[in-house]
């Protein structure tokens, strides 16, 4: 469960924590390729850069639709994407690529059958061959980033059981207001660092709250049940406020036209001269081993003329 997982040890205390680690995960980039200063650009365009793949990985989600994919694993592709950018610069591994691979490793974990083959064929012809490629060949460095922990809980579990629970209390028809107005928060709250900071069940609390204030529906008299204790209480509004007030503060996002091309233009080029790198270092590693081939079968010949 939640309150034993791997999941709710890595939650952080707060942003100022999280942009920490983008921070730093920007600089370390920047410390080990000094090669590539020309291109660097900052943690902040780093995320925007992210922010951006993060709402096309949920429009790339509404794709399939034989059969379409489970809720759950729009949750825990969008978990990867957010924990692998805190190991790993957008400089290093461009975020489309990385979107894709944690959405079809997401399918995996969550049981949603589907080959590599076809998984690609979703995506423009040109890119299908060098994404597939991207997503075998990285898979292991996901997980190496995930360290192993791939378990995903997610908000929408304890937000039916919440619904459940209320169903003696309200109609059916409120119920189901409750639930589409809810869902939406949910949908808002994981393109936001909300999943890195609370858990499942009070990120689901929140958005029933929202819900029933949207809808006029009091649910107060529930809220109450949960935490007969004013302490508790108050805690929990508490923490309900500071999660409602995080997604008006950190949801919208907008970047324009010619930022996204120019942040584009900067990783791609970081991302070549990366590859030209380890091409040339493979190509010497061959030229090397060539030669000691040679050398190898040079001494063999001259032991068969001793002999």
């Amino acid at each position: 469960m939640f309150h034993s997982s791997k999941q709710r040890q890595m939650l952080f205390k707060s942003e100022s924590d999280i942009q920490e680690i983008r921070n730093k995960v920007n600089q370390d980039f920047k410390n080990s390729h000094p090669e590539c200063s020309e291109f660097f650009i900052t943690a902040e365009d780093e995320r925007l850069l992210c922010r951006k793949f993060e709402r096309e990985l949920l429009r790339f989600c509404n794709v399939f639709d034989e059969p379409p994919l489970f809720r759950s694993i729009k949750c825990t592709a969008m978990n990867f994407l957010k924990r692998f950018y805190l190991k790993y610069s957008a400089m290093e591994f461009y975020p489309q690529n990385v979107m894709l691979l944690c959405v079809y490793f997401a399918c995996k974990v969550d049981e949603y059958t589907i080959g590599i083959d076809k998984y690609v064929s979703m995506l423009e012809e040109s890119l299908q061959y060098e994404t597939g490629s991207f997503i075998l060949g990285k898979e292991f460095l996901l997980m190496e980033a995930l360290n192993y922990s791939l378990t995903v809980y997610n908000s929408y579990r304890p937000l039916d059981g919440f619904l459940i629970e209320l169903k003696d209390r309200l109609s059916s028809e409120s119920s189901e207001c409750l639930k589409k107005h809810a869902l939406s928060f949910i949908n808002d709250a994981i393109l936001t660092d909300a999943t890195l900071l609370y858990s499942p069940s009070q990120i689901a609390l929140s958005a029933l709250v929202y819900s029933s204030e949207q809808n006029k529906i009091d649910i107060g008299g529930y809220l109450k049940s949960l935490a007969p204790e004013n302490s508790i209480y108050n805690k929990l509004l508490a923490t309900i406020t500071k999660i409602r007030q995080h997604l008006q503060l950190n949801y919208k996002f907008q970047i324009s036209s010619s930022k996204l091309k120019e942040l584009e233009a900067k990783c791609t080029a970081i991302v070549k001269s990366l590859e030209s790198d380890n091409d040339e270092g493979s190509s010497a590693d061959e030229k090397q081993g060539e030669r000691i081939s040679k050398r190898r079968k040079t001494v063999d010949e001259m032991e068969t003329e001793i002999s």
